[in-house]
């Protein structure tokens, strides 16, 4: 079973920008692409870049270290398809922004 986790507020994150959370001890990036939110892990699985501390330009965030290229909507890197990063299902519950927790963890 999973559920929802509270990790942050609508107010927290401008438009067009992202933040790292933790979700039970995972680092999540949380972005907001025109007022829709989006997360995936925040480790670049290249040289582990801070995807939260990325540049984001429309839905792709680009890693700070080497300017790997990330799609926040799926987690697929357009850099080298063989990397990938986990997405994780968001929810926008008034002024909370919710990720989903997995009981697998």
């Amino acid at each position: 079973m999973s559920e929802f986790v509270k990790v942050a507020c609508v107010g927290d994150i401008e438009p067009g920008n992202g933040i790292t959370v933790n979700l039970e001890g995972t680092p999540v990036a949380l972005f907001n692409v025109d007022g829709r939110y989006f997360a995936i892990h925040n480790t670049c699985p290249h040289e582990d870049g801070s995807l939260g501390e990325g540049i984001l330009c429309d839905n792709v965030v680009i890693c700070p270290v080497h300017a790997y290229e990330f799609d926040v909507t799926s987690g697929e890197c357009l850099t080298e398809p063989a990397y990938r990063v986990e997405q994780f299902e968001v929810r926008v519950d008034g002024n909370d922004i919710l990720l989903r927790q997995s009981s697998d963890v």
